[in-house]
């Protein structure tokens, strides 16, 4: 409120809301509603130990808080390297995330993902990309610890499910075989020329070409020589190539593509890698 003596503060009473407070030392968090129940660290906690009581091999992998304590995150990892047959260079982790905040917009939530979470960037990754791959389980704001144990659980059978599922997707791949004249068309149309050569002119046709050298540079990179040869190389080829070399403005703007707005690219080179079989 700004009077003729200055700027002045009025203070109004919201009897249905209530502030988060940090207990050791006061930081306000936010204003949540007053019906909303919110865990404690500890029950948060209660939480990762009952995973990992009841799931072999769960381990954690990092924790942390960030927002002076107003987030909070802790990554629980499946401690068994996930062996991709006919990868020798494929092994991998999976890993779960529980999150919690203490301010209105965000819920008590547990992940499936793939980000390896240790900052606020990495917390916020996790989010979107679980969101959009809907593997994101939000824990309502109940006082009834115990059903949201029992989520957890339900979703975590999902989660082995999903890593098994992942896995002989991949075995599929590594096993069908691959000629050059399959490779040679899956570049071209994994990056196509326009159909009609009045739409392009030279330095376009140069780009492409560039494009096409530094995907058949992926498919023979050593990242690439456990796979090479089969359907499986040709779509890491083109994974690598989208997140790591096409052509960008700049570093952030990389980062944004491949991370934050994810498209269906990776979806639609694996379809062209299992159609190059048939070619």
């Amino acid at each position: 409120i700004v009077t003729e003596d200055g700027p002045s503060h009025e203070f109004v009473l919201y009897e249905e809301a209530e502030l988060n407070v940090r207990s050791d030392s006061g930081a306000v968090f936010g204003a949540v509603r007053k019906e909303r129940i919110d865990p404690q660290p500890s029950e948060v906690w209660d939480i990762a130990d009952f995973i990992m009581k009841n799931n072999k091999n769960v381990v954690v992998e990092t924790a942390g808080t960030y927002n002076s304590g107003a987030d909070m995150y802790i990554l629980l990892k499946l401690d068994e390297l996930v062996k991709v047959q006919g990868d020798k260079y494929g092994d991998s982790y999976a890993y779960c995330a529980l999150q919690n905040a203490w301010y209105a917009g965000k819920a008590l939530r547990f992940q499936l993902t793939n980000v390896r979470l240790q900052c606020m960037n990495t917390s916020r990754l996790a989010d979107l990309r679980a969101a959009d791959a809907n593997l994101n389980l939000s824990l309502a704001h109940t006082g009834n610890m115990r059903e949201r144990i029992e989520e957890v659980q339900s979703f975590m059978a999902g989660w082995t499910e999903g890593i098994q599922q992942w896995r002989l997707r991949k075995e599929g791949l590594a096993s069908m075989r691959v000629t050059v004249k399959q490779t040679n068309w899956f570049i071209e149309q994994f990056i196509p020329e326009p159909k009609s050569d009045k739409l392009i002119s030279d330095r376009v046709r140069d780009n492409i070409n560039v494009a096409r050298l530094e995907l058949l540079n992926e498919l023979y990179s050593d990242f690439n020589s456990g796979v090479r040869g089969t359907a499986l190389g040709l779509f890491e080829a083109a994974s690598s190539y989208e997140s790591h070399v096409r052509t960008a403005t700049s570093q952030m703007s990389r980062f944004k593509r491949s991370m934050l707005t994810p498209t269906s690219i990776l979806e639609d080179a694996a379809a062209l890698a299992l159609e190059a079989v048939t070619v």
